[in-house]
């Protein structure tokens, strides 16, 4: 609605509207930059950009966030005054969430207030021009919600209504990326999208999706239009609640994740941050991870996932904020080093020029590389650097990372390197973040010393990488918040690990030769630890994690863990996973957890018994699997369940009525040989894949319960 009244005010000839979007997290320089890149004046980025020249001319005179507001503010009154004597109006439209802007701005005051004179300086934009009262500013302002604050005297306030029948019809069939001709062939969308009412957001969502099955999935496009029909929820868990290994739908959970930290970004810090997080098919190159991204980029556009706005800014459209209370990729979020999260809160008052929490801030590709936009010998202002080891072996370390003054973050894939030493890098206690993903050749981490303020640290992709680590290796570098050393062949870590006190994620996954680790009790902010095919691990010290209260995933999948510390006080954890932990004897109670939602056991052969009251008060569990082990029976209170997967539990004899989980969509029971009664199945007015292969139930009692489950689609 915004992007329609902005294109009517530039066909009546109105100067340029100024658009800022809120979607994007703001403090007083970003507010600055935005608008003055709209009226043609320099901003910080240009600074960066600048020759030596020009340089050297402003030293005596740097341009700051004061000097800068001073230039907008004389240059907004000059074209209100233009505005006002032709009789026109200068549009302002501020379209967002109000909840990303920045601390410092004035709650009390309202947005509009703010920005009309704390960084417009204007306190009053009405006056009588020829005995004519005109307002030569006006502001459009686009919300989920009323604000109240945001309200100025006088103000009109319009809701947008849902939309159904032919309206609903034309926005679904108009898809700014190509026509849809779908409804002549399923006549079941188009009847849901007359009867019932939709957000525009919905709409769009819900043509995206099916495009999604029609261009990149064509053989699953029919059981998503059947979906479709049971409602925009259900398309979408089925379209995105789909298993590893589709890089465009990892990279949207990972952006759902990073915006609604972030807000708003550039598309090149997004396709970055999916870089650095691994969710891309090509890890170790990063010009072609970089043409993967951007392919993916338009498709989660196409697909009305993400959406553009002013300035290249990606935004998440807004009918997703809630998908992951209904599918499950989102209970997971990432087990990656989780930048979006882990730099958010750090103390910046050491970063003037570029806050921590936005090390991505102006970073492009180049040859081999993405780093900062700097201009000719700026290089002192990068603050972000990826490059390829075969890129950075055609460098003179000492000349290539000699002038980089204020580099925050360091990312070498494949790097070619014995030791970090040999990277020269001029102020190493400014990094805050080092990766040196596929490290084969490494053989210590002699830097270290130095890095004084490193909160994220991954040394990964390499089992021919055993570093012995020093004995007071973690004292050294205690702001630890990230640590990944997946994939290593690292055996053990110091006892200094314990002191790691500002850690929130911990992924060793793939550390083969890890049998322990050190005492985690200390541990209050870590929110996952990821020990999944450390096929050597045996032990955790910790009898309780009852003082880890921030802990969200545990995963200990395919190791040798023999029981599993106590859990029921943890009230943010959601995700339990012991896949093919086959020396694990019993299950820990979860009673009252209600924050848990997946349970996956699958494969745990030595588990025999699940406690009568085991599950009782977990009311948000989803996913329950329980496949292969040597259970004889399911506890009555099983959740509130939307896959619950028994399949070659051959001892099970009996499964609860299941008449009151009216959310099951998935029931596989398959090679459960001893069961021979299965009751309350016609009230799973939801389930979507039923397996009952390999079974003893009578055909003849299933018969009449089948016939009235209506949207059955796989039958085994």
């Amino acid at each position: 609605m915004a992007k329609e009244i902005f294109n009517v005010a530039l066909k009546e000839e109105y100067d340029e509207p100024i658009w800022i979007s809120l979607d994007k997290k703001h403090d007083k320089r970003s507010f600055v930059d935005t608008v003055a890149r709209q009226l043609c004046l320099p901003t910080s980025a240009d600074e960066r950009e600048e020759d030596a020249s020009e340089t050297e001319k402003k030293e005596k005179n740097p341009v700051t966030v004061e000097t800068l507001l001073k230039a907008l503010q004389e240059k907004m009154a000059d074209k209100l005054e233009e505005a006002k004597k032709a009789q026109k109006f200068v549009l302002l439209v501020l379209d967002g969430q109000i909840d990303m802007l920045h601390k410092d701005q004035n709650d009390n005051m309202g947005i509009e207030r703010y920005i009309k004179e704390k960084i417009l300086g204007l306190k009053s934009s009405t006056e009588k021009v020829d005995g004519k009262k005109v307002d030569g500013l006006r502001v459009l302002i686009t919300r989920r919600k009323s604000e109240d604050a945001d309200m100025a005297e006088g103000a009109k306030k319009l809701k947008l209504q849902r939309l159904s029948g032919e309206p609903a019809r034309k926005l679904f069939t108009k898809d700014p990326y190509g026509r849809i001709y779908l409804l002549d062939e399923y006549k079941e969308v188009s009847k849901a999208l007359r009867e019932n009412r939709w957000k525009p957001a919905e709409i769009l969502l819900l043509a995206g999706t099916l495009k999604y099955f029609e261009k990149d999935n064509v053989r699953d496009l029919k059981p998503a239009m059947e979906a479709a029909v049971g409602g925009l929820e259900q398309l979408l868990r089925y379209a995105y609640d789909r298993e590893p290994g589709n890089s465009m739908i990892d990279c949207f959970w990972h952006s759902w994740n990073f915006l609604r930290e972030h807000g708003g970004v550039n598309y090149n810090e997004l396709i970055t941050s999916w870089i650095m997080e691994g969710c891309l098919k090509h890890t170790n190159q990063i010009d072609k991870a970089y043409v993967e991204g951007h392919a993916v980029l338009m498709k989660l556009m196409e697909y009305n996932l993400l959406k553009r706005q002013e300035d290249n800014i990606i935004v998440l459209e807004g009918a997703t904020i809630k998908m992951d209370e209904y599918c499950r990729r989102g209970y997971w979020g990432t087990g990656d080093p989780g930048l979006a999260s882990v730099l958010k809160g750090i103390d910046g008052k050491d970063y003037e020029e570029i806050p921590p929490a936005r090390v991505f801030d102006g970073i492009t590709p180049a040859d081999g590389m993405m780093r900062t936009l700097c201009g000719y010998k700026k290089e002192k202002m990068i603050s972000s650097l990826l490059i390829d080891g075969g890129r950075l072996c055609r460098e003179v370390h000492e000349a290539f990372f000699g002038k980089t003054e204020s580099l925050n973050l360091l990312a070498i894939f494949s790097p070619r390197l014995k030791s970090p030493e040999e990277l020269s890098i001029l102020n190493p206690e400014k990094l805050l973040v080092l990766m040196l993903r596929g490290s084969y050749l490494l053989e210590n981490v002699n830097i270290v010393e130095n890095l004084t303020a490193l909160s994220v640290l991954e040394i990964s992709g390499s089992p021919y990488c055993n570093i012995e680590l020093p004995a007071n290796f973690f004292n050294l570098v205690s702001k630890l918040r990230s640590i990944n050393f997946s994939g290593t062949g690292i055996k053990s870590l110091p006892d200094s690990f314990s002191e790691l006190t500002e850690l929130r994620r911990l992924i060793l996954s793939g550390c083969s030769n890890l049998e322990e680790l050190p005492k985690l009790a200390k541990f209050e902010k870590l929110e996952i630890i990821d020990l999944s095919d450390c096929t050597s691990f045996k032990k955790i010290q910790e009898k309780s994690f009852r003082s880890l209260v921030k802990l969200k995933v545990i995963n200990f999948s395919r190791t040798q863990i023999e029981k599993l510390p106590i859990v029921k006080t943890l009230e943010n954890l959601s995700r339990i996973l012991v896949q093919g932990c086959t020396a694990l004897s019993g299950m820990r109670m979860l009673k009252n957890v209600k924050s848990i939602k997946v349970l996956d056991l699958s494969g745990a052969t030595n588990i025999k018994e699940i406690m009568y009251d085991c599950f009782e008060g977990a009311s948000n569990l989803r996913e329950l699997d329980l496949s292969e082990t040597r259970i004889q029976y399911l506890p009555p209170a099983i959740g509130d369940l939307q896959k619950l997967r028994l399949k070659k539990c051959d001892l099970l004899r009996n499964v609860p009525d299941l008449s009151g989980q009216t959310r099951l969509e998935e029931l596989d029971l398959s090679g459960c040989t001893m069961l021979e009664e299965l009751l309350g199945l016609s009230g799973l007015v939801k389930l979507k894949i039923l397996n009952l292969r390999d079974t003893k139930l009578h055909n003849e009692e299933l018969k009449k319960s089948l016939s009235e489950i209506k949207g059955l689609q796989i039958l085994h």
